[in-house]
């Protein structure tokens, strides 16, 4: 196994305190105070420790920290400090304690009740200083070495483990689809005139084969090398602000749900209809009638790209408003479990994101037919995803970095779409401007003053009190699940195989973005976040469905492209379809065979070592 050395244990005194639980109260009243010390009481006839740490700026927070004391001089962990899994049983022993205080119920979870009061108002686990400070050594910081998933999977769970572990196979399998897309953008520059060839037609079949070794091979590691692939563990966490839904039953909440969602489905059409028209109207009107000679030719630029820049800043103001939505209608509809409540989650971003990253894509390429336009708009989308996900997840999620990303977004999609083609100059002059502002700030915004209603547009830091770890790490953002990290990289997915012989160079930059977005998501992780509850079981097949049928809607849009081009001659849709359709089934079948006997060769050495 994997070795992972956290350093000198017995030089930090709070390392005795592995695994530790934050309880964050709110205490306004003399008998809040009194449910404090019932809770305390409560907890240490249970045989749990606390320790109490009041808030630094504010008089009514208190924390309680509930932990389990133990010598990590004698535990034979080889990988953390910190367990998961003692982390989840702690978790659910305080959740199933019950007291017989007056006023409360006896028979329900105190710690339940008291979160459905308002009084307990957060629950989280502490981060273990050893271990993050161990693993931004081995995983943040070590951009040449493998990832520690051993060590990732006993701190954090297998569903985060299992995330990087795909990603890192993920972001390796790109180096195929990269250097057929450098094949087929030297072809083209070398025949300006032909947009899709044959090249690209050939591009397309061997991306089909890629797909299949993806789909195929992950699907390979998951079941039968990743070492807690045969773990059935599949024990629901239990959300501790459950309670009665009211007078609506859920499936009320439910459809009111569905139709706020479809309600924002009509928004963002209607939005981005409205702008792919003003594009068309505004060039039709400055280049082709030529009605304005007067206008200077570098305010025409400013106005021509204008619509096309909006387009791009739509999915990330689409996609923050619907979030914060999105949350707020999952928490109303009460689900008892954690993943029950992340599944519903999910279903409602998954849905609109994809929507909102590919309905303007196919209404271009599929009903206006107009190549160069949706290769300049995948350029745009692929350049504002990767700053809306990288930015945010090193800098956060509050506003001022949102009007960053906003910002470094119109930068790099203006220096992208002028002429249409990445330009080293443009590059180097955007890194250069965004160096300049960053200088500027430090040297001359940091110690201004600032009136509070311009605090959200200009980055200042606010001077605090003193504050202690706790209170600091109650402050940082909660981690949101892999289930957003895997719908980013599903997206990413069909910007390179969806149209392919558009756009080719996709992959290079969707494997120049994931080298990154594995450090920054590894930051995010022990730096900015907190500590995920940890969840350990068997690893879902979700997301192994959603690429597969990601990549047979590949084959119809990729057939339909080669066949408006007319490189095959007038062949008939169906026939395309079809056609394709036979190539990338005959290369699954081969490298399914070829994984079958791979499996069959881990499986008999896998038996062979738990006979020994």
């Amino acid at each position: 196994m994997e070795q992972y050395y956290p350093g000198d244990m017995a030089s930090n005194p709070e390392d005795h305190m592995t695994n530790s639980i934050i309880i964050k109260l709110s205490i306004k009243t003399g008998d809040e105070s009194l449910v404090e010390e019932q809770l305390e009481g409560l907890f240490r006839e249970n045989g749990l420790n606390v320790l109490k740490s009041p808030s630094q700026n504010d008089p009514t927070i208190r924390f309680l920290q509930v932990y389990l004391e133990r010598n990590p001089m004698e535990t034979d962990q080889s990988c953390v400090v910190s367990s998961g899994k003692d982390i989840r049983d702690l978790y659910e022993m305080i959740l199933e304690l019950q007291g017989d205080f007056e006023g409360y119920k006896s028979d329900v979870s105190f710690v339940a009740q008291l979160r459905k009061k308002k009084i307990v108002s957060e629950i989280f686990p502490l981060h273990n200083k050893t271990d993050t400070q161990a693993l931004m050594k081995s995983w943040v910081s070590n951009f040449w070495g493998k990832q520690p998933i051993y060590a990732v999977n006993e701190y954090f769970g297998t569903d985060i483990a299992t995330y990087f572990s795909w990603m890192g196979f993920y972001s390796t399998s790109l180096i195929f689809p990269c250097l057929i897309g450098l094949t087929q953008k030297a072809h083209q520059y070398y025949n300006p005139e032909e947009q899709i060839s044959w090249v690209s037609v050939l591009g397309v079949v061997v991306n089909f084969f890629w797909a299949a070794f993806f789909l195929l091979g992950w699907g390979s590691i998951n079941d039968n090398v990743l070492p807690w692939s045969r773990e059935k563990n599949s024990k629901y966490v239990k959300r501790s602000d459950f309670g009665p839904h009211g007078w609506m039953p859920q499936r009320g909440k439910q459809v009111v749900s569905l139709l706020v969602t479809l309600t924002m489905f009509i928004l963002l059409i209607s939005t981005s209809y409205s702008l792919l028209k003003l594009d068309y109207a505004t060039k039709e009107t400055l280049i082709t009638n030529n009605e304005y000679p007067n206008i200077p030719d570098f305010i025409t630029k400013i106005l021509i790209y204008i619509p096309e820049i909006l387009l791009s800043v739509t999915i990330i103001a689409f996609d923050m408003v619907y979030t914060g939505i999105a949350e707020r209608l999952t928490t109303w509809e009460n689900y008892k479990f954690t993943n029950t409540h992340g599944n519903a989650l999910m279903a409602k971003l998954i849905s609109f994101r994809l929507f909102n990253a590919f309905h303007t894509l196919l209404y271009i390429g599929f009903v206006l037919k107009d190549l160069e336009l949706l290769e300049i708009r995948l350029m745009n989308l692929m350049v504002v995803q990767q700053i809306k996900s990288n930015v945010g997840e090193v800098l956060g999620s509050d506003m001022r970095v949102r009007l960053l990303q906003v910002l470094v977004s119109l930068v790099l999609v203006s220096f992208l779409s002028e002429g249409f083609v990445v330009s080293v100059e443009k590059l180097l002059a955007a890194c250069g401007i965004a160096v300049i502002l960053f200088i500027v700030k430090k040297l001359f915004l940091g110690k201004l003053r600032f009136p509070k209603f311009l605090k959200m547009f200009v980055f200042v830091k606010e001077r605090r009190k003193y504050e202690s770890h706790i209170e600091k790490e109650s402050q940082s953002r909660d981690y949101d699940s892999t289930y957003l990290d895997y719908l980013e990289m599903l997206i990413q997915y069909g910007y390179i195989l969806l149209f392919s012989p558009v756009y080719p160079l996709a992959a290079t930059f969707a494997l120049a973005n994931n080298l990154i977005e594995i450090h920054t998501d590894a930051f995010r992780l022990v730096k900015m976040s907190k500590r995920p509850f940890p969840t350990y079981a068997a690893p879902s097949k979700f997301w192994q469905h959603g690429f597969t049928l990601m990549t047979i809607c590949g084959v119809v849009t990729n057939s339909q492209i080669i066949r408006n081009s007319m490189v095959l001659g007038q062949m008939p849709f169906k026939r395309s379809i079809f056609v394709f359709f036979v190539i990338f089934l005959v290369a699954y079948i081969g490298v399914r065979k070829f994984f079958k006997g791979v499996e069959r060769n881990i499986e008999h050495s896998f038996t062979s070592n738990k006979k020994d």
